[in-house]
């Protein structure tokens, strides 16, 4: 009678510790799985915003892209992509720069002071660049919020060397 009391807690203790050691299991494996979607979510996240910029800067140049039309320049000390537009006989200019921990844009029409922040934030950015390296070739520097130095060249279709008021007056009629 003895042995089968002992048999049966022996039986016992071992359902029990496995019990344990699947529950330790278990956890261990969620703990594991939490930490490899919170490094996932962090990483979509950055992926996220280092191409979203680019794709925002980039979009800009090409809806921008006449003769003339983009410039990589200066405001206020800061290095700024210069896009003029003319809309019925008025001129604008779009500036993208870095301002604030943000890329900034600012739509102006030329005659028209500015003020740094008077700029729509679109995404978090350390700092932001712009050189022509070419004619038809500029290179965008990006440093995100988080560290990472991206870089990116732009090839420009249009002619660097004309006014964009010449484009405007012979590029309304080749468009159509």
């Amino acid at each position: 009678m003895r042995k089968q009391e002992e048999r049966h807690i022996i039986d016992i203790l071992f359902v029990i510790g496995l019990f344990c050691i699947f529950a330790l299991s278990t956890i261990f494996l969620i703990s594991i799985g939490a930490d490899i979607y919170g490094k996932t979510v962090s990483n979509t996240e950055i992926n996220f915003n280092d191409r979203t910029s680019f794709a925002y800067v980039t979009e800009k140049i090409r809806q921008a892209d006449r003769s003339g039309a983009i410039t990589a320049s200066t405001l206020e000390g800061r290095s700024a992509l210069k896009l003029q537009k003319t809309v019925q006989d008025t001129a604008y200019i779009t500036w993208l720069y870095e301002d604030e921990g943000y890329l900034k844009e600012l739509m102006v029409r030329e005659d028209t002071p500015l003020s740094l922040s008077a700029g729509q934030e679109i995404l978090p950015v350390s700092d932001f660049s712009v050189s022509r390296i070419q004619d038809n070739l500029l290179q965008i520097t990006i440093h995100t919020a988080d560290g990472d130095d991206c870089s990116l060249s732009v090839s420009l279709k249009a002619d660097p060397y004309v006014s964009p008021a010449e484009n405007e007056e012979g590029g309304a009629a080749n468009e159509q």
